[in-house]
Formats: C-alpha cells, sequence, structure tokens
C-alpha cells in the first residue's frame, strides 16, 4: 500500500514539474503584442458642489501640489492639488542599491529626497537628487550620531517665507536640513536603546514626523507605540514621553507564506540588498512587518490641521482579546492631543478611541475639513468614522485593503485600493457606496502575463487617480508579480486613460511632482517572489527610485488649464458667505493648476508640442485670469480659463 501511494505521489510531482515546464515553454513563445496607448482625450470628471476645506493657514503646512509627507499631507489624503501627466514614460532610475520603502518627497524648488531602509555598501540615512536628471545632490551619512531614520518630512519656514526646512527622526537625533543640504539645528534625543534579550543589535523604528499646529511641534511614534514632540524651532522635547496602551499585534488575518517561497527569495533578496540591521532576511522581516509582525503601530498616523487631534491606528490592550498572553488580536484607532499636564509642561492624552476584531493596512485618513476619518479593517470594510470615533458608516469592498484610503476633498469621492482592484467609494453623509472599480488593462497583449492587478495606493490629482500595475501569473492561488507600470485611471469612469511600464515594484505610494512626473520607490518584495519562481520572465530585481516624465508637454498644459476651469467655474456657484473656505481653497488650487500650466506651456514650446503662436494666445489668457482670482471676480475668471481650454479642441 505504501509502496502504491508512493508512486502515485511521484506520478503527480512528475507532472506538476511536467506542468510547469510546458507552460513556461508556451509562455517564452507566446506572441507579444502590447496594448498602444495613444493621446488620451480631455477628462469629463468635475467638481460638483462645495469641496470639503479646513480653516488653517499655509505659513507652515505646505500647500498639497506634491508629496511633502509620505500620504502626500498632514491628514494623509493621497491626494494632490495639481494634474499628472496624461501621457508619460519611464526616463531614469536612480541609487539602484537601495531599497526604499517610502517617498519619495520633494520641496517647493522641485529636489527629491529619499530615505532608505536597507542597501549594501554605503550606510545613509537621507538622500536627495536632482529630481529631473537623477543625480545625487547630497546625502547624510548613517553613523553613531545618527543611525536608522524615518523617511523625511517637509514644512515651510515661516521665518523665511519661500523656503523650506526636511526633517528626519532617528533615535538618538533628529535633524532639520536646508535644500542645500546645511544644517538648521540638530539635537541629541537622550535616548538610550533599550537591552537587547538576545544578544542582537537593539532596532527602534520611528515613523516619519508629522505637524501639531496647535504646539508649533513635531509628533513621531516608535513602532512599539512611544509618543514623542519635538519643537519645530529648536528640536528639543517639549513633552513627556507618551504610550500607546497596545500590545503587540497578532494579525488575525496575517499571510501564510510557505517554506520553499522563503527558501528561494530570501537569498535572493539579501544577494541584492542585504540583511537588516538586526541580521534578519530582508524578505522575511519585511513581510513580518507589513503584516502585523509584534508591533503595537506599524502604520503612519493622521493630525488635523485645524483641531491639532492626532488619529492613529494601532492594537488594543492585551486583555481586550480575552487572553491575557503579551500580544493582541485586536486593533484600535486613538484620537489624541498635546494638553497641559498640570504643571506648565505638555503631555499626551487620549481622547477617544475604537475598538475593531483584525488589524488594519492602512494609515488613518482625514477629510480636508478633518469631519470624516477613515480606515480599513482585515475583513475588507472601508469604515467612516466622525471625529469623535463614532462610526458612521461601513462598506464591505470584498478583500482586504492593502494600502491607505486616497481622500478628494472634491464631491466626498473615496479610493480605496486593493490586491486586486481600485475602487471609487462615495461617503454619502450616512451611508457610505461603490462608484466603480478601476480598469486595469495595461498590460493587455504581454506574452507572460496571465493576470492583472493594483499594486499600490492610487494618487488623486486633478486628472485622474495615479495607480501602479502588476502583471504577472498565479500560482497556488497567489499572483506573482513579474511585471508593473504606471497608469492614469479617469475619476469619472475609472477608465485607464493611460499607461507606461517600469522598471520595479514598489510598497511606498503613486508619487506626483509638482511638474506632473511620476515617481516610483523601489521595493520589490511581490516581484522578488515573481523573479524566484519564474527566474527567465522578469528581469533582476533592483532598488532605488525612478521617475517617469511627461510627455506630450500641450496635453499637460491642456488638463491643467480645463482643470482651473472647471474649478472656477464651480466655485462661482457656491455661496460667499457659507461656503468661502471651499472657495477660497479652489482659488489657492487654481493658482496651482495655472503655474503647472504655464511651465508646461514653455517647456512644449521647447519640445515642439505647441507653436509658438499658440502659446501666446494661451499665456495671454492665463495673464487675464490671474487679477480674478478672488471669491468677488471669480465669475470674471471663468471666462477667460474656458476660452483657453477651448484651444485644444
Amino acid at each position: 500500500m505504501k509502496s502504491k501511494v508512493k508512486k502515485i505521489l511521484g506520478l503527480a510531482v512528475l507532472l506538476l514539474v511536467t506542468f510547469f515546464a510546458v507552460k513556461a515553454y508556451l509562455d517564452n513563445n507566446r506572441p507579444h503584442n502590447p496594448k498602444v496607448f495613444g493621446p488620451p482625450e480631455k477628462t469629463q470628471w468635475k467638481p460638483v458642489g462645495a469641496r470639503a476645506a479646513g480653516q488653517h493657514g499655509y505659513d507652515v503646512i505646505p500647500e498639497p501640489d506634491t508629496f511633502n509627507a509620505i500620504h502626500v499631507d498632514v491628514a494623509n489624503s493621497d491626494s494632490v492639488w495639481g494634474v499628472a501627466a496624461p501621457m508619460f514614460e519611464l526616463d531614469w532610475v536612480a541609487e539602484p542599491a537601495y531599497f526604499v520603502g517610502n517617498g519619495p518627497l520633494f520641496d517647493n524648488a522641485g529636489n527629491l529626497y529619499l530615505s532608505p531602509q536597507f542597501y549594501h555598501g554605503e550606510r545613509v540615512v537621507l538622500v536627495s537628487l536632482d529630481a529631473q536628471t537623477g543625480k545625487r545632490r547630497w546625502a547624510i551619512p548613517a553613523d553613531n550620531d545618527i543611525q536608522a531614520s524615518s523617511p523625511a518630512f517637509i514644512l515651510n519656514d515661516p521665518e523665511n517665507p519661500g523656503s523650506q526646512i526636511i526633517y528626519i527622526v532617528g533615535y538618538n537625533r533628529v535633524m532639520a536640513l536646508r535644500p542645500d543640504g546645511s544644517t538648521v539645528w540638530s539635537k541629541a534625543t537622550g535616548l538610550s536603546l533599550p537591552p537587547s534579550k538576545d544578544g542582537k543589535k537593539t532596532i527602534v523604528k520611528f515613523h516619519s514626523f508629522n505637524y501639531h499646529p496647535a504646539t508649533d511641534s513635531l509628533i513621531s511614534i516608535t513602532k512599539d507605540g512611544a509618543l514623542f514632540a519635538f519643537s519645530r524651532k529648536s528640536g528639543e522635547l517639549i513633552a513627556a514621553i507618551g504610550q500607546v496602551p497596545g500590545a503587540p499585534a497578532i494579525s488575525g488575518n496575517g499571510t501564510n507564506i510557505p517554506t520553499f517561497v522563503l527558501k528561494k527569495v530570501d537569498p535572493l533578496m539579501d544577494k541584492a540588498f542585504g540583511k537588516t540591521d538586526d541580521g534578519l532576511s530582508l524578505f522575511s522581516a519585511a513581510v513580518s512587518y507589513i503584516y502585523g509582525g509584534g508591533g503595537v503601530v506599524t502604520n503612519f498616523f493622521s493630525i488635523d490641521p485645524d483641531s491639532s487631534r492626532i488619529f492613529m491606528a494601532a492594537t488594543a490592550e492585551d486583555k481586550e482579546d480575552g487572553t491575557e498572553d503579551g500580544r493582541s488580536e485586536i486593533g484600535a484607532i486613538y484620537a489624541l492631543d498635546l494638553v497641559d499636564d498640570g504643571n506648565g509642561g505638555l503631555m499626551f492624552q487620549i481622547l477617544n478611541r475604537k475598538t475593531f476584531h483584525g488589524g488594519t493596512g492602512s494609515t488613518p485618513a482625514l477629510s480636508a475639513d478633518g469631519q470624516r476619518l477613515y480606515v480599513s479593517d482585515n475583513a475588507g470594510n472601508v469604515i467612516a468614522l466622525d471625529s469623535e470615533l463614532n462610526e458612521v458608516w461601513r462598506v464591505d469592498v470584498g478583500e482586504p485593503l492593502v494600502g491607505s484610503i486616497s481622500v478628494a476633498p472634491d464631491n466626498h469621492e473615496l479610493y480605496a485600493v486593493t490586491s486586486s482592484d481600485v475602487i471609487k467609494l462615495f461617503d454619502n453623509g450616512d451611508s457610505g457606496s461603490v462608484s466603480w472599480k478601476g480598469e486595469l488593462n495595461g498590460f493587455d497583449g504581454y506574452a507572460n502575463v496571465d493576470v492583472q492587478s493594483n499594486a499600490l495606493t492610487a494618487t488623486v490629482t486633478a486628472n485622474g487617480v495615479v495607480v501602479m500595475i502588476g502583471g504577472g501569473k498565479t500560482l497556488l492561488g497567489r499572483t506573482l508579480m513579474l511585471h508593473m507600470g504606471m497608469g492614469l485611471l479617469d475619476r469619472e469612469t475609472g477608465k485607464l486613460r493611460y499607461f507606461a511600464e517600469g522598471r520595479e515594484d514598489s510598497l511606498a505610494m503613486s508619487v506626483v511632482a509638482a511638474d506632473g512626473s511620476i515617481y516610483v520607490a523601489h521595493s520589490p518584495l511581490r516581484r522578488a517572489v515573481g523573479k524566484a519562481m519564474y527566474p527567465e520572465l522578469t528581469q533582476d530585481v533592483i532598488g532605488g527610485i525612478a521617475r517617469f516624465k511627461p510627455i506630450r508637454l500641450d496635453l499637460l498644459a491642456r488638463d491643467a488649464i480645463c482643470a482651473a476651469e472647471a474649478r472656477a467655474a464651480n466655485a462661482s456657484t457656491l455661496n460667499k458667505t457659507t461656503e468661502l473656505a471651499a472657495i477660497n481653497t479652489d482659488i489657492r488650487q487654481i493658482k496651482v493648476l495655472m503655474k503647472q500650466a504655464g511651465n508646461a506651456i514653455t517647456k512644449a514650446v521647447k519640445d515642439g508640442d505647441i507653436i509658438a503662436e499658440k502659446a501666446s494666445a494661451l499665456n495671454n489668457l492665463l495673464e487675464k485670469t490671474a487679477p480674478n482670482l478672488s471669491p468677488a471676480n471669480l465669475p470674471q475668471a471663468t471666462p477667460d480659463l474656458a476660452a483657453a481650454c477651448t484651444q485644444f479642441d
């Protein structure tokens, strides 16, 4: 009997091996006829009614014309005011030795900043690049003075209007830097690393800074839930160290990577990027971290710029899951603030909290007016809470989210991402609803692509939704990424307006710069699995930052001008008494769009995309618009913008 079973099993294995061998042969010989994307038409999407808008100023907090924080802004909206290039192509890859899990970020001069997580060779905590060429400008080395750093954070410098400051935080030091790399201040935190229990190097993971307007301070939190507040002006600690009361996480819906996959992928990633600072293989360590991995806080956090209230997704206390074992199976959302401690100092205080079963794969994201907080759970629910953490509604999107919810300021629109889809939802007030699932067909016609899916957090722009699309195969019920590319979805229909293949997978965001360029931080966990399983069907894994440069600059100018016109026309219908905050914010965004259009027109003339006579006519119309950009005169600005938009018909 045993002999017969062994023969059957042996035959099954042989058939399986033969199947994959034949399939690989057929894949390699399948015709390769990629879909060609032509110039996209104008989008029909428009803002309707008053947008969500806050009351805060922009003297310290930058306008969201690009990514100044890892999710654009302090509220983690993943929404920018400008347009993304309607057509684009891969331009360059810089710093390929670095595994980059967040960013990149940009200052208002267009300089790029990245914070590598893992790497071979040179150890750095921050690198600045020329965003147009990818050439390194300067770097801050990792040494005993400043060791592991979180992603950077950028604010305006109110003492020097027009200038900005880049902030980084590590366990032993915090720093403020000018865009030229010079130091504004550098402060030792005075913290000492806790003793290691197993003799390995102790690593304390800090999340990036966020800004607390009421105290003019920079807030950070560790993976273990310790809270810190540093003065924006000096870097000094201004409050007692706080603590989120959660226990290390156990993810009820965590991922189970087969051992044979780990044995193939870990050596591949070790060769490309080395091991982590505590000696672990990068792939295994990263998967553990992404899916909980014993952390109390594994996502970034939001701050409402109007109220200064802090919102964090973390774990609940140990006992709340019914078993006191030093671990937590229950997630929690906390609302906190910095308050007077009664002795003339400040302290962190938990104001409200809400628990839910399972963890979350998303950073809490706020609406622009701070009245809604959006999170997800491990069961696939998008959940809307009010500012006191009362649940308002939830919508089941069918599978867990793999990134933060992107919150548009217009039309009550939300964009959720799963491992399969990009999903547009509406916040209808007391309920939520699904509008569409995006058309992710960028890899149609590829020889070795059987399945296409979403691969990254979506970024909302004035002319669409920027997404990453992965193309690959399925193995044992899992999708294996072999290719990736960036796409622009239409906000009205979910159709793919344009797509271009890229070089590498990412765990970061779909980053859009002020000039419409798209940038991708290379962190190839998923494609590393594809490479390990199908080594002949995909390129070697690579780190660094990739730029997708705009092409057809006339279309970029068109989309920016037409977006400005649609916004001006809508804002002109709003009540100047009750909806003034929305009107003023619309005017700010119109100015961003007009600046973007003007720069694109100049470049389009140089590239031959627009003739000089048409460029002159467009610039004249934009110049006529500018004096009328006020609440009282906005109706007079709209016809000139409309005339400029029709120049592209």
